[in-house]
C-alpha cells in the first residue's frame, strides 16, 4: 500500500484525537476475534484485512494514540499485572476499553491474551506468526531505536497531553513483556515465543489459527468463515509508516511542549512580577 497524502490522511489518529475516559465506555459490539499479533508481525496489514472482513473497529497501538487517556488505563493494566500494583483487569474493564472493537491485534491487547481468552470465550483467536529471529531484527531496527531516551523524557514532562501518558505506558510494557534490556536478543526472543506457546495451552486448535506473514486470504477467511475478496490482500509498509508516524509523534510533542514551555514561562515571569513588585523598595 503505497504511502499517499497528507500526513493528516494517513495519520489520522495523530489529528483528530479525543479525550474520552474509557471508564465511561460500555460493551457496544461483540468481541469477535482476538489476534496476538505482537508489533512487527504484519498487524497493521492483517487489521487492514480483519477491516475489509467486516470487523469494525479492531483495536491496535495507533488506536490509543487517538485517545491519549486510553494509555492511563493501559498503564493501570500493564501495572497490576507485570508490577503487582493494582488490581488486575476483569470482563468490565477490558469492555471499557474496548468496548467499540471487534477485533483486537499487536500491543496493548497481545500482552494479556489469557486475561481477554478468559474474558470473551467465544471469540476466535489468531497467533500471528513471525520467525524470532527476523522478528527481533525488525523489533530492534524500530521499536528498539525509539526506547527511552532524554528527549523523549522531556516531551514527557512538557507534553502530559500525549507523551506524558505514551511514555510511561510504553515504558511499563516493555519492560513488562521483555525485560528491562531489549538487548538481550536470547531472553526477548524467548519471551516471543513464550507468549504464542501460552495462547496454545489455553485454546483448543479448532479455535485458533497460527497465521504467517504472507499467507494471504485464503487460510484467513477459512478460519473466520469470510468469502475471500476479490482484491489483493492489504500489504502496507510498516518500518516505513512506524519511522514516520515517530517522527511526526516527535514534531506534534515538540509543538505542544514549546507551547507549555512558554506558557509556564509566561506564568513564572507575571508571578514574580506581581511578587517583586510588592516588596518594600529600600
Amino acid at each position: 500500500m503505497p504511502a499517499l497524502g497528507t500526513d493528516r490522511e494517513r495519520f489520522p489518529e495523530l489529528f483528530d484525537q479525543t479525550s474520552i475516559n474509557p471508564r465511561s465506555r460500555t460493551r457496544k459490539v461483540e468481541m469477535q476475534v482476538l489476534v496476538i499479533g505482537m508489533m512487527r508481525t504484519g498487524t497493521k496489514s492483517t487489521k487492514a484485512a480483519l477491516e475489509q472482513l467486516g470487523y469494525n473497529d479492531v483495536y491496535h497501538m495507533v488506536t490509543a494514540m487517538k485517545n491519549p487517556k486510553d494509555y492511563d488505563m493501559w498503564a493501570e493494566a500493564f501495572n497490576a499485572k507485570f508490577h503487582g500494583k493494582g488490581k488486575m483487569f476483569g470482563r468490565k474493564e477490558w469492555d471499557q476499553l474496548l468496548g467499540d472493537c471487534a477485533a483486537c491485534i499487536d500491543v496493548p491487547t497481545a500482552a494479556f491474551m489469557p486475561e481477554l481468552i478468559a474474558a470473551y470465550p467465544d471469540a476466535k483467536v489468531i497467533i500471528s506468526m513471525r520467525d524470532p529471529d527476523k522478528w527481533y531484527t525488525s523489533f530492534m531496527a524500530t521499536v528498539g531505536k525509539h526506547k527511552a531516551t532524554l528527549r523523549a523524557i522531556l516531551l514527557g514532562l512538557f507534553d502530559p497531553f500525549f507523551f506524558g501518558k505514551f511514555g510511561p505506558c510504553v515504558g511499563s510494557m516493555m519492560e513488562g513483556m521483555f525485560g528491562k534490556d531489549i538487548e538481550d536478543a536470547d531472553y526477548v526472543k524467548k519471551r516471543y515465543l513464550e507468549f504464542h506457546e501460552e495462547v496454545r495451552q489455553l485454546v483448543p486448535e479448532h479455535k485458533r489459527l497460527e497465521y504467517h506473514l504472507g499467507d494471504g486470504w485464503e487460510p484467513l477467511c477459512k478460519f473466520l468463515g469470510k468469502d475471500i475478496p476479490k482484491n489483493e490482500f492489504p500489504f502496507i509498509n510498516e518500518s516505513k509508516e512506524f519511522g514516520e508516524r515517530i517522527t511526526l509523534l516527535e514534531r506534534q510533542g515538540l509543538g505542544r511542549a514549546i507551547r507549555n514551555g512558554a506558557l509556564i514561562a509566561g506564568a513564572l515571569t507575571l508571578a514574580s512580577t506581581f511578587y517583586f513588585g510588592l516588596l518594600p523598595r529600600w
